[in-house]
């Protein structure tokens, strides 16, 4: 019985009505901009932040809410872990090789275009719906 973690009165009560357990309070950090998500999700969903995230805790801690996605398979990881590096060290040696040959406008307007379209695939990730449980 965790939903609220309440308990049952004892016998000789006269009623079997729920009693909260005492709460301790515990710490947790988040980022700002994971701070204002939760807010915003909270808020959603006429919760206080904290109320949402100990909801949020709790139910994926017994099992009653998923987790967004799946882990990676261990050889899938290790496998995009060796792709990035290759991407990353050929990244890097062209860089290298445009500054070399003074090209660090063009450098410069890749590296611009590049953050743009990051931006904009975080965007448009940001205004999909998130899958529910």
């Amino acid at each position: 019985m965790n939903q609220n973690d309440t308990a049952m009165a004892g016998p000789g009560q006269k009623s079997a009505e729920h009693r909260p357990v005492p709460r301790a309070p515990h710490s947790v950090r988040f980022s700002d901009s994971e701070w204002a998500g939760i807010e915003k999700e909270a808020a959603a969903r006429r919760m206080a932040p904290a109320e949402f995230v100990r909801h949020a805790a709790v139910e994926l801690s017994i099992g009653k809410l998923a987790p967004v996605s799946e882990p990676f398979p261990a050889d899938l990881a290790g496998q995009i872990e060796r792709v990035f590096r290759g991407v990353y060290l050929l990244a890097t040696l062209r860089r290298d090789e445009m500054i070399r040959d003074g090209r660090q406008e063009e450098l410069e307007r890749i590296a611009k275009a590049a953050s743009e379209v990051q931006a904009s695939i975080r965007d448009q990730a940001a205004k999909q719906p998130k899958p529910r449980s």
